[in-house]
């Protein structure tokens, strides 16, 4: 054996020495974190340098000499229970939250965490509660309606309930293990949460907490929260923002108004809910019923909506958005074909919003729709579906019509018909899903793939469901708006929002006899510019 370990011996120093010197590059690459353009870190990597600890609540109601010894030990204690690893800063549920030694006004935070199962955390901005990390896994309880950790994290947990802000716009949290990225943005006291790319918070007022006849602070520290299990920290930076630019940016980014009804339930389940915001106006209003996209997997009520919203109830339009169930959920609730859940809830909340066109003050007969991508799809599934209000039924709300005087809508999908699809657009790939197709990675095929191939057992499906399916010449106008020029027949960037989507439908709507505007970048016969001026012209009173 002794020569053996001598001839191998080398390899094995060498070895050990690529390891070190990995390691060593790794800890320096990780001591060394690299802000963006106009940020720096306050965070650097390597040690606890520039934080200590302080758990606000823990020393709130204290004063004199026992505040002073309270926060002391907190700052003893805090090495005890964060530390630094592999560039991250961590903690293991338990102690005093990590808060910046320096204070901040204005700013916009870069920061990045993982976490585990059953843990709680948030990021205090100014020292106060809190931009809220759930483990979203968690299952909403009827008897707490006011916690919803199901909704996912981002919003401002400490605000007061039933207000815009509260909650995230949409759910966006990846899975454990996976790094989540927040971009936060305060100026004043407006709030914007950017989470894994998505606007989650859209200019909230931040409420302060302890003291709530106070104004939120002017100044104040990060403060990272931590009680419940593991979480890591990194790449945490910084950009402080001048007076200039953060007045610009609030008269850029006007405060959106809470809605006069929040979260009313049209249905049983959880996401059987919408918010109405209701126009001043001492006659009946008229309506826009707004249906958010995201492949009727993901989206959130305010997403395409919000640049809107002030307009349209300035101008004495009434907004209704609605949030409705997911192809999982509507799987899960036993809806087949999967798709018929989203479809069929946002018919039962336009049913349920003429229900209350009394108590409300709205115009039974001027209700259009609008949407985006599955949203629009949505939109246009209700302008040219026959009606489906139940005459006989013992439901006052199934009474209801859910016929709209228009749709107004932002890259629909206009067809559900693989065969279409694929006729139009070669390079297609979506729908499949709303059937409950899912493909067979091992085989490698994909979910299109498989609603292709399976087409011709879904052909009543197709026709209850794809909106092109259901144009007959009774149906209200359309207006569909793309971003991008048609390719009919030629693979397309985004062969989901495709303008050859609407350049079919328009055809088919002509045949029919339905009026239709098609809206693209260099597109004939463009009577409205935008979306906006569509449902202006079509809604504010005194319209067409």
């Amino acid at each position: 054996m002794g020569p053996m370990r001598s001839r191998f011996f080398p390899y094995r120093r060498l070895s050990l020495v690529v390891v070190l010197l990995g390691a060593a590059l790794a800890s320096s690459f990780a001591a060394d974190p690299a802000p963006p353009k106009g940020f720096r870190a306050i965070f650097n990597g390597a040690n606890l340098d520039g934080w200590y600890g302080w758990n606000p609540h823990a020393s709130a109601k204290l004063t004199g000499e026992k505040l002073g010894e309270n926060l002391k030990a907190q700052r003893a204690e805090f090495p005890q229970h964060w530390r630094v690893e592999n560039g991250e800063l961590v903690n293991a549920g338990t102690g005093p939250y990590a808060t910046t030694e320096e204070e901040f006004g204005d700013f916009e935070l870069l920061i990045e965490y993982k976490t585990v199962a059953g843990a709680d955390s948030g990021i205090y901005l100014r020292g106060q509660p809190q931009v809220q990390i759930w483990d979203s896994n968690q299952v909403f309880d009827p008897k707490r309606p006011d916690r919803r950790p199901h909704l996912g994290s981002g919003g401002l947990f400490n605000n007061t309930p039933k207000t815009l802000g509260r909650d995230p716009i949409e759910k966006v949290d990846k899975p454990f293990g996976q790094w989540n990225t927040f971009r936060i943005k305060q100026i004043g006291a407006r709030t914007w949460v950017t989470y894994n790319n998505r606007l989650v918070v859209d200019g909230a007022m931040f409420e302060p907490y302890f003291d709530k006849a106070q104004p939120f602070p002017r100044r104040g520290p990060i403060m990272l929260q931590t009680h419940g299990g593991e979480i890591r920290w990194r790449n945490i930076f910084i950009r402080e923002i001048d007076e200039a630019e953060g007045k610009a940016f609030v008269a850029a980014n006007p405060a959106l108004p809470n809605p006069t009804h929040y979260d009313v339930a049209y249905g049983p389940h959880p996401k059987q809910v919408m918010h109405f915001w209701k126009a001043e106006s001492d006659k009946l209003t008229p309506v826009l019923l707004f249906i958010h996209g995201g492949g009727w997997m993901a989206g959130g009520r305010l997403s395409g909506l919000s640049a809107m919203l002030p307009t349209l109830l300035k101008e004495g339009i009434s907004v209704a958005s609605v949030e409705y169930r997911f192809i999982p959920e509507a799987t899960a609730d036993g809806v087949i074909p999967p798709v018929k859940g989203p479809l069929h809830d946002a018919a039962r909340a336009l049913q349920y919003l003429r229900s209350k066109a009394g108590e409300w003050g709205i115009d039974k007969q001027r209700i259009g729709a609008s949407g985006g991508s599955a949203g629009a799809c949505t939109s246009l599934w209700l302008a040219f579906h026959d009606d489906l209000a139940d005459p006989k039924s013992d439901d006052p709300v199934a009474r209801e019509s859910t016929r709209l005087a228009f749709a107004a809508v932002n890259g629909p999908q206009t067809t559900l018909d693989p065969a279409q699809m694929k006729e139009w657009t070669p390079n297609s790939r979506y729908g499949g899903h709303a059937f409950g197709f899912t493909g067979d990675p091992q085989k490698k095929l994909s979910q299109f793939d498989e609603f292709l191939a399976k087409r011709d057992t879904i052909l009543p499906w197709i026709a209850e469901y794809s909106p092109y399916a259901l144009v007959t010449k009774d149906d209200p106008p359309a207006y569909l708006s793309f971003s991008v020029p048609p390719g009919l027949g030629q693979e397309q960037k985004d062969p989901t929002h495709t303008s050859n989507f609407g350049v079919k439908l328009q055809e088919h709507c002509r045949e029919v006899g339905v009026g239709s505007e098609l809206v693209y970048p260099g597109a004939p016969e463009v009577t409205h510019a935008t979306l906006l001026d569509y449902l202006l012209d079509k809604l504010k009173p005194g319209g067409n």
